[in-house]
């Protein structure tokens, strides 16, 4: 008779604490804060926590690897590097490099070069470095483009190792001028790592934004796919209140967007926008005012965004196309936004400022605002 008192006792106390467990709310986890010259914010939930030290410590690593504006970066030192007769040597701990390199090869052999590394010098002519730049001649733009190329003649990256060992890295100048400007892929790069941190800590749903590119893995704290907005391409004074043209839902994929309407310069009395074309050394003037990609990367949505900016509406578009073919299973899926100016009479009235363009999967998944 005490027995099953006991037991009688034992099975209610059970049957509490799972009521109670099943009405617990989700516990949602936020990281935020600046890095790499724009702002991040990590969500998750569950019981599963990462440190703040550890994701400082990671977005760090790729600050010290790839961040342009320092001086003290590995880039940094490498756009320094001015000799042809050596390499520049150096131990790649994170890996950081071989990947970004390789990845970065790959693309920009399927854009057909739109995507290129070695852009960085012509960043800077057109004022969107360091230095303010009021006018630029084209027998400048001639001359930098003698040495901007992602190609082994100019530039080269290459691994040391026995057969079972890395020794260390090499950087092989084949023009000294040459300087790498990774930001079109880096971004993303350090969203998927932190991806990875999350998940190495078995967070299994979680969403990472770093300066507008996102990846999302799992459901959000409501249990549903993730919401990620499109802003519209207008220029804005301040992101409160940020003007939104569309939501997406976004389940274990990334989400990244590349414009040209906020970022932009005045040479020579006319408004260029920062999206340089690395094959004429132009900025690209194509209508293109945005290109929001998702992939199953954000390093990849990232390059493939930039590309696109400088593909143009018709050849981004033919583009998409071809990469959603030969990788079937990786769901590619893209949105431009095109100035509807573009090929208008001047002075003539148009219905819209905006056309759209959306693969098949997001024509129909794409809530409107």
């Amino acid at each position: 008779m005490i027995k099953k008192s006991y037991s009688t006792l034992l099975l209610f106390t059970l049957i509490i604490f799972a009521l109670f467990s099943c009405n617990t709310p989700p516990v949602e986890h936020i990281h935020s804060g600046e890095a790499q010259g724009t702002t991040y914010t990590i969500k998750y939930h569950g019981d599963k926590v990462v440190r703040q030290v550890e994701v400082d410590s990671l977005i760090e690593s790729m600050d010290i690897e790839m961040n342009t504006w320092r001086k003290n970066s590995r880039i940094s030192k490498i756009n320094d590097f001015d000799r042809t007769d050596t390499v520049f040597s150096f131990y790649d701990k994170s890996k950081i490099w071989s990947v970004i390199w390789d990845l970065s090869w790959e693309i920009n052999r399927d854009t057909y070069g739109a995507f290129d590394p070695t852009v960085k010098p012509l960043v800077d002519l057109w004022g969107f470095g360091l230095k303010h730049v009021e006018s630029v001649d084209s027998s400048e733009v001639d001359s930098i483009m003698k040495f901007v190329g992602f190609r082994t003649d100019l530039i080269d990256l290459d691994e040391v190792e026995t057969q079972s060992n890395y020794i260390e890295t090499h950087i092989i100048k084949g023009d000294s001028r040459v300087q790498l400007d990774f930001n079109a892929i880096a971004q993303g790069y350090t969203v998927d790592m932190l991806i990875d941190l999350l998940q190495e800590a078995g967070i299994v749903n979680a969403m990472v934004e770093l300066g507008g590119e996102v990846r999302c893995i799992g459901v959000n704290i409501e249990g549903v796919p993730w919401r990620i907005a499109v802003d519209k391409p207008v220029e804005m004074g301040t992101v409160e209140g940020r003007p939104l043209q569309a939501i997406l839902n976004v389940h274990n994929a990334a989400v990244c967007t590349s414009g040209n309407y906020r970022k932009s310069v005045i040479i020579d009395g006319k408004h260029y926008s920062h999206t340089i074309d690395p094959r004429t050394g132009y900025p690209a003037l194509n209508g293109l005012l945005s290109v929001t990609i998702k992939g199953p990367s954000a390093a990849l949505a990232d390059s493939y965004a930039t590309a696109c900016m400088v593909l143009g509406p018709e050849v981004g578009r033919d583009f998409i196309k071809e990469i959603r073919q030969k990788t079937v299973g990786n769901s590619i899926e893209a949105l431009f936004i095109i100035d509807a100016n573009i090929g208008m009479e001047v002075g003539k009235p148009i219905e819209a400022p905006f056309k759209f363009w959306a693969t098949e999967g997001w024509a129909k998944a794409i809530t409107w605002l």
